[in-house]
């Protein structure tokens, strides 16, 4: 008998380990000290933030001099659209339609201001993107395509090392940027495999804490965003945040040893849990994008019974779950926009329901969440 809520919402935010909550304790107090200043314990705190930069440049196989420590994602993202429109006059920007709101939003806003001009891609009808509609959205002018490397509410995963061979061998000098915030942990993160020159990790989707880092390739250009000491060898201004860089360094290294373990059980997990929603819920259940291939952790699904909109059955359900991306939760009564351009209809995105399931969840969980769902939605039918 499960007696703790099930939590099936780890696409939205994980909690942070009990390895890496013990060290960031431990920081507030050894790592006191101003990592720039000239003493033992600024030392201490300097070594501190160097062993993280070295966890996670090996995690994902870079130089640690190509890690700068942000305050998440939004920033990581937001400092390379606005390098581009910084260092070009007028570039050309592709995105996908489905990224997060801290790219989109970002590129919408530079195009708004007519510093950049932007493309945004189309997905196909299982949810995709397609390599060559990419490369075929990039032209002379284009500058730098930014791609996410999974999808937070189908979790479907985009081919981002054949779209980044792709455009650079049509535009060389093109630059590729992926947000992998949703995929440290549940899939490999190899930047040298991926081909990208910018990549944006974020602590808290990985079971740390909520800063973020942005792998920039050497060679590539990045400016500031804030401008004041010369820390972050002068990307990223500001006296660093110790504690929280030395638990998002164990935090990655954790979720890179633990993931050939983790991402198989989760994927039984989601299986068995479409397998157990199949069963029960047949013909009137749709598994959105189920033909493209995902995060082992993911299912979108909607449920067509009667009153079973997705604000309705979350409401009363038990466990915690969302019908999407958190940060858009005050649209509640919309359909996701970005499940409609994944090419999900109105009524089903109106229903649909996210399971993001993480790595303590179990096949308890699964039985439990199956006979919640029958519950409310015979609660519903008699509405």
């Amino acid at each position: 008998m499960i007696e703790h809520k099930v939590y099936v919402d780890s696409n939205g935010t994980t909690p942070i380990r009990e390895e890496v909550c013990q060290l960031i304790t431990k920081t507030l107090k050894s790592g006191w000290a101003n990592p720039s200043s000239q003493s033992d314990d600024a030392d201490v705190a300097a070594q501190l933030i160097k062993v993280s930069r070295e966890r996670i440049s090996k995690v994902i196989n870079c130089c640690e001099e190509e890690i700068t420590f942000t305050s998440g994602g939004t920033e990581s993202n937001n400092m390379v659209l606005n390098s581009i429109s910084k260092l070009y006059t007028q570039p050309h920007i592709v995105i996908s339609a489905v990224e997060h709101d801290s790219v989109s939003a970002c590129a919408r806003n530079l195009a708004k201001q007519g510093l950049i001009s932007l493309t945004e891609v189309e997905l196909n009808s299982a949810g995709n993107l397609l390599p060559e509609d990419v490369a075929a959205a990039c032209t002379s002018e284009t500058r730098l395509v930014s791609v996410m490397l999974a999808n937070n509410e189908t979790g479907v995963v985009f081919d981002v090392a054949t779209i980044a061979r792709l455009v650079k061998k049509e535009h060389p000098g093109l630059l590729v940027h992926t947000d992998a915030a949703q995929a440290l942990g549940k899939i490999p993160v190899d930047v040298a495999v991926l081909g990208v020159d910018y990549l944006t990790l974020v602590g808290h989707k990985f079971y740390g804490p909520r800063i973020g880092a942005l792998y920039h390739r050497l060679t590539a250009p990045l400016v500031p965003l804030l401008f004041g000491g010369g820390q972050e060898r002068n990307m990223r201004p500001g006296t660093e945040n110790t504690p929280m860089i030395a638990g998002l360094g164990l935090a990655a290294q954790l979720a890179s040893q633990g993931l050939s373990h983790h991402s198989r059980h989760m994927l039984k997990c989601r299986d068995y849990l479409e397998s157990r929603l199949l069963e029960t819920f047949g013909d009137k259940l749709v598994i959105n994008c189920k033909d493209s291939p995902r995060l082992p952790n993911t299912s979108n699904f909607a449920i067509f019974l009667e009153n079973c909109r997705s604000v309705n059955v979350l409401e009363r359900v038990k466990f915690v779950a969302s019908k999407g991306a958190a940060c858009h939760s005050h649209t509640a009564t919309k359909p996701s926009q970005n499940l409609l351009n994944s090419g999900v209809s109105y009524e089903v995105a109106m229903n649909s329901i996210r399971v993001s399931l993480g790595i303590n969840n179990s096949m308890e969980d699964v039985d439990y969440i199956i006979e919640d769902l029958i519950r409310v939605t015979n609660e519903l039918a008699q509405l």
